[in-house]
């Protein structure tokens, strides 16, 4: 009979070669894994959040009208009292809300930059809370000559970084009276080349319907351009070119997923 070594085990070379395969392996999937895993967060907290504010809201018109019936632009004296006066009316009494910061404080928000890297500036005549689930919001009020609006930025994850419109900053906007804004891009001589077609909710996400004869492609472009009825061209897309404005509405657009190019 043959005597057969018979070995078990594994020698420490084998060992080595297999951590080391495993450990290229870890390195190469785990960032994309966690990557992949931080947006999905971003894209159901939006989403949550979006509704969120938008049942608040609706709630308000059952007790007080249509939105367009709403006198939070004329009652009030300046727009920090409007700002104030429309939360604490319409959308308060429907939110679990932990903070409020009216006039703006760094209580409730920290320093807000758009995509193309320019800061957001604070005023005393904008307003921000906390919601339960630690999402901040700064919002202000217009009701300038042209139509009455809100602005809101919900950031997230609050004041943590980065603090940014289209990463953790997502622009939602209100203003039923408006019948949307022309789109369109800029030539070679900064003139405003009308595209035919018109964002009815003007910029960000409605909390009134959806976007209209407008695509994705457009709101990701980096010289998308918004122009208001008093002929201000504003460089709104989803793009780090410009300030970042659509990207919710982009997103909402895209089936609540994050659209090809979308700048992270």
């Amino acid at each position: 009979m043959k005597n057969y070594n018979l070995r078990k085990g594994f020698t420490l070379a084998e060992v080595l070669i297999t951590l080391g395969i495993i450990g290229v392996v870890a390195a190469l999937t785990i960032p994309t894994l966690i990557s992949n895993y931080q947006e999905k967060q971003t894209l159901t907290k939006l989403q949550k959040t979006y509704s969120t504010l938008k049942n608040a809201l609706e709630l308000g018109k059952v007790e007080h009208g249509d939105y367009d019936t709403w006198s939070w632009n004329q009652i009030p004296v300046t727009n920090a009292e409007r700002i104030k006066y429309f939360w604490e009316t319409y959308g308060f009494p429907n939110l679990k809300v932990v903070k409020k910061c009216f006039p703006v404080s760094d209580e409730c928000v920290d320093t807000m930059y758009f995509l193309s890297g320019t800061s957001i500036s604070n005023s005393s005549t904008r307003g921000a809370f906390i919601l339960e689930d630690g999402t901040s919001v700064y919002t202000w009020a217009s009701s300038g000559d042209f139509f009455p609006h809100i602005f809101i930025f919900v950031d997230l994850n609050g004041r943590n970084k980065p603090n940014i419109v289209g990463k953790d900053i997502f622009v939602m906007y209100f203003s039923p009276q408006n019948p949307g804004n022309k789109l369109g891009e800029l030539d070679e001589d900064g003139n405003f080349v009308d595209s035919g077609k018109i964002m009815a909710n003007a910029y960000g996400l409605s909390f009134y319907g959806d976007v209209d004869n407008v695509t994705v492609k457009d709101l990701m472009s980096p010289n998308f351009i918004i122009q208001n009825v008093q002929g201000t061209n504003n460089k709104m897309g989803c793009s780090i070119e410009s300030l970042g404005y659509v990207c919710g509405a982009a997103i909402k657009l895209n089936g609540w997923k994050f659209p090809d190019g979308y700048p992270r």
